[in-house]
C-alpha cells in the first residue's frame, strides 16, 4: 500500500470505498471543527532566501553542519564491542559451519534441484563440516553417477546448479569436477536437446484420442498406488522410440507423484536420457 503511494504521489483516504461509520452527530461535529479550524501558516508567507534555503536543504543533507559535527563527536567517543578484537579459529570455524547449507535444507527450499542431483555428505571428513558432494556429469568420469564416484563442488557450481533449475528453468550448468570433463562431455554448453522433436509423428487430435483411449481402459486409476490418474506413461522413451508413441500397449494410466517416483527413475530417468545420447554421439 505504500509503495501505491509513493509511486502515485497521491494521497487516498484510509475510508476510501468503505461504508459511512459515523453517526450524523459525529458528522456534524466533524464539520464544525473544520469550520473553525485555521492553520497555523495561513497568510504567512516565507521571504526567498528562506525558500532557497528550504530548497536547497531538500536537495542536499537537511541536517546543519553543527548538527553534523556532534554527530560526529558521539561517534568518535563511542566504542564498538569488536574493537580491536578478532573471533578465534574455533569460532570462525564454527561459523563456516552454520553458514553451510545442509541437505535436508536444500531438499525443503530446492526441490526440483534435489530431484535431478543426488547429494551425500563426504564420508571422509566429520557430518559437523556438511561438506556435500555430487556426480560428475562426464559419464567416463571417475566421479560420475555412471562409475560410482563423488567430488565436492564449489559455492559457485552449487549457486549456478540451483539457479538454472529453480529460477531459470533450463537444464544447464552441469557438475564437472575438472575442465578435462567439460571438454569431453558433449553436453557441456548444449543449449537444446538433440532429440528434441521438432516435427511430431501424429496430430493433437490423434494424440488426444490415444490418452483418452489408454485413461479409459485403465477405469482412469493410477496402476502403481490406484488413485485418479490424469497422466499416460509411455513405457517406451518417445525420444529414443518414437515408433510407439501412440500404442496402447506399451502405456498405462498414472498419477502426477506415481509418473515421476516410478515410471522416470532408473534407465528412464532424464539423467541416464541424457547419458544415452551421448553415448549415441560419440
Amino acid at each position: 500500500m505504500k509503495n501505491e503511494l509513493m509511486s502515485n504521489n497521491k494521497r487516498i483516504p484510509w475510508n476510501k470505498g468503505k461504508k459511512n461509520i459515523y453517526s450524523e452527530e459525529t458528522l456534524k461535529k466533524m464539520r464544525d471543527a473544520k469550520r473553525d479550524y485555521i492553520p497555523w501558516n495561513k497568510g504567512i508567507c516565507h521571504s526567498s532566501e528562506t525558500r532557497q534555503k528550504i530548497s536547497e536543504a531538500r536537495k542536499g543533507n537537511p541536517l546543519s553542519e553543527n548538527h553534523i559535527k556532534n554527530l560526529k563527536k558521539s561517534f568518535e567517543n563511542r566504542e564498538h564491542p569488536m574493537l580491536g578484537k578478532t573471533h578465534s579459529n574455533d569460532s570462525k570455524k564454527r561459523m563456516s559451519r552454520n553458514s553451510r547449507m545442509s541437505i535436508s535444507k536444500i531438499k525443503i527450499k530446492y526441490k526440483l534441484f534435489s530431484k535431478i542431483e543426488k547429494m551425500r555428505y563426504n564420508p571422509y571428513k566429520q557430518i559437523e563440516e556438511r561438506e556435500i558432494q555430487v556426480h560428475c556429469k562426464n559419464h567416463n568420469c571417475p566421479n560420475s553417477k555412471e562409475l560410482g564416484g563423488w567430488f565436492t563442488p564449489i559455492k559457485s557450481q552449487m549457486y549456478e546448479r540451483i539457479r538454472c533449475l529453480e529460477k531459470n528453468g533450463t537444464d544447464n550448468s552441469y557438475f564437472y569436477c575438472c575442465d578435462e570433463c567439460k571438454i569431453e562431455c558433449p553436453l557441456y554448453n548444449l543449449q537444446s536437446d538433440p532429440f528434441k522433436q521438432t516435427e511430431n509423428n501424429y496430430t493433437e487430435n490423434e494424440y488426444q484420442q490415444f490418452r483418452e483411449y489408454v485413461l479409459c481402459r485403465d477405469d482412469y486409476k493410477c496402476q502403481y498406488c490406484d488413485d485418479p490418474a490424469t497422466i499416460v506413461h509411455h513405457e517406451r522413451p518417445q525420444k529414443l522410440e518414437p515408433f510407439f508413441s501412440l500404442d496402447p500397449d506399451f502405456a498405462w494410466s498414472v498419477c502426477k507423484e506415481c509418473h515421476y517416483k516410478y515410471g522416470h527413475k532408473d534407465e528412464c530417468s532424464t539423467g541416464n536420457l541424457a547419458n544415452v545420447i551421448c553415448f549415441d554421439r560419440r
